[in-house]
């Protein structure tokens, strides 16, 4: 039976109107970032990879700690982790990738396309990409280490990932079937509970249909458990059991 861990690495501080939709409100905002860690299978898969020290100091970001010390802490090593799947291509989901030395990157193919075209340049989309992190797929493609993957597939047996796009060209999310439901680690086709229920998009997108889409298969995916997991919120900590600091039994 699989286990889901979330795992905060760091936290952001910003406004409500820099990040939500058509947003006037100056309210602070507080994101937490994570990875996400799965267990009971015949081995560890990691969702995401985060970022290294030299982002979070560019960036202001505060109280970080290396997504691999928080992996470690969960009980397994860097190392050992065989799978990583990446959800999208921005800084805080990748930039992280060579603190899994062994991992198997899985990203959609729609995802790879935009960050190497012409579209990624562009001050809209270059403030979430970290270019060096961004170079090094070509590398680490011919070190057969990237596999490029194309819509919904099976990871493992009960472990899927669904490619829904919206907030970037080839973001995907991932369910785990477990004794509990299904859960949705939904990334950041829902940063915060708040644009998974009450449908509010954030300003960062590529295509606003397909966020407003996700929202529903998000919904959908979940069924009535409802172990909606969103990708940045402080909230994860609430909805769901707090086993230490910084790491979060889903199930």
């Amino acid at each position: 039976m699989y286990q889901v861990y979330a795992l905060k690495y760091a936290e952001r501080d910003l406004t409500a109107c820099q990040f939500f939709y058509r947003e006037a409100s100056h309210a602070p905002l507080t994101l937490h970032y994570y990875v996400w860690l799965i267990l009971g299978g015949p081995h560890p898969i990691l969702v995401d990879t985060g970022f290294l020290d030299d982002e979070a100091r560019a960036r202001g970001i505060r109280n970080y700690v290396s997504p691999a010390a928080m992996v470690e802490r969960a009980g397994i090593k860097p190392g050992d982790v065989p799978i990583a799947l990446i959800t999208h291509l921005h800084y805080d989901h990748w930039a992280g990738h060579s603190l899994f030395p062994r991992a198997e990157y899985w990203i959609q193919r729609d995802e790879v396309a935009f960050w190497t075209g012409p579209f990624g340049r562009y001050e809209a989309f270059r403030q979430s990409a970290n270019p060096d992190a961004l170079a090094r797929l070509v590398t680490l493609n011919y070190a057969n280490r990237v596999r490029i993957i194309e819509g919904d597939r099976e990871v493992l047996p009960g472990l899927r990932v669904h490619r829904v796009g919206g907030h970037t060209a080839g973001l995907q999310i991932v369910t785990v079937e477990t004794g509990r439901g299904t859960v949705v680690l939904t990334s950041d086709a829902s940063h915060f509970y708040r644009n998974v229920e009450t449908r509010q998009p954030v300003q960062i997108m590529t295509s606003l249909p397909e966020m407003l889409a996700a929202f529903e298969t998000i919904h959908t995916l979940a069924g009535a458990e409802r172990l909606i997991v969103a990708g940045h919120d402080p909230e994860v900590a609430d909805r769901f059991e707090r086993v230490e600091p910084g790491i979060i039994k889903i199930v």
